[in-house]
């Protein structure tokens, strides 16, 4: 992927993340529940498109956050979907679960309801 592609993806989710998380207030919890694995501390969330300036390392040499225990709350939810891991999948350890199928019926439509 193009360096300019993955930057604009990144920005686009860390705009999105901001919204959702701050602005729209919204209920999260049905994106969490899909979400799979535990913070490995890589640091890769708080180095998209650049460091984050509470971002540092620890006696062993662990990522680290300085805030947080008061981190913003587009951190506390960092990855919301599968997307967000564009770029950072070799580094970051959550997964996500995969998308139910929808069953494609080949056929007859479907009567409208009245």
């Amino acid at each position: 992927m193009a360096d300019w592609t993955l930057a604009t993806l990144q920005l686009r989710g860390k705009a999105r993340r901001f919204v959702q998380s701050t602005v729209l207030r919204e209920d999260t919890g049905p994106l969490l529940a899909n979400r799979q694995g535990d913070c490995n501390r890589c640091g890769a969330c708080c180095k998209i498109l650049f460091k984050c300036p509470f971002l540092s390392t620890d006696d062993e040499g662990q990522y680290t956050c300085r805030i947080y225990k008061m981190r913003f709350s587009q951190c506390r939810l960092f990855p919301l979907r599968a997307t967000d891991l564009v770029g950072l999948a070799e580094e970051c350890s959550y997964t996500f679960e995969a998308e139910p199928s929808r069953p494609v019926s080949i056929g007859e439509p479907e009567p409208a309801l009245d």
